[in-house]
């Protein structure tokens, strides 16, 4: 079982003003890190790999009453298998994209949060000939009321599901959220 805490939890909110025509929202960013282990996978093309844990939103007293997830493709990293073919050369299937979903669920259903929890995405991440990602498609999702009323409660648990276009490692370094008060 692996714990983790939002990171980042920013005050530095980003706020609409109300000279602009908006209403006051104060939205503020989160990175949730997944370092340790639970945002590594080694990965077989085409096979999926779940990684779970529990997190929490920090120390903060902050009544969080919306939010969104996204995945950052600057914060994936995919180093491919060397699958041989002689001389140091990689035989790789260009391109693709790699599958990745999230669950958030009461931090009591560790053991079944991939199942049974609340489940955004999937993410489709689009991979360059290079194997790099490019771009996120959902760029981002509306977390439901029920993982809001989770995080607001402090700990839960947490699942994180990869599925990828080639043999190697994906490194899946935060997720990334937006919430607002």
């Amino acid at each position: 079982m692996r714990t983790r805490t939002l990171t980042t939890l920013s005050l530095m909110a980003i706020a609409c003003l109300p000279l602009a025509g908006c209403p006051q929202r104060i939205q503020i960013p989160a990175e949730f890190s997944l370092a340790g282990g639970l945002g590594t996978f080694e990965v077989q093309a085409g096979v999926l790999k779940q990684n779970r844990g529990t997190g929490a939103l920090g120390d903060t007293q902050v009544n969080i009453g919306s939010g969104t997830l996204r995945i950052d493709p600057a914060k994936i990293t995919i180093a491919p298998v060397n699958t041989g073919g002689g001389k140091g050369t990689v035989n790789l299937q260009a391109g693709g994209a790699l599958v990745v979903s999230a669950s958030i669920a009461s931090v009591d259903q560790l053991d079944t949060v991939c199942e049974s929890g609340e489940k955004y995405g999937p993410f489709n991440v689009a991979l360059d000939v290079n194997n790099q990602p490019v771009s996120v498609d959902p760029s981002s999702v509306t977390l439901s009321q029920n993982t809001i009323d989770l995080i607001n409660g402090g700990t839960f648990s947490l699942c994180i599901e990869v599925t990828s276009p080639i043999d190697g490692t994906v490194t899946i370094d935060a997720l990334s959220f937006s919430l607002g008060l």
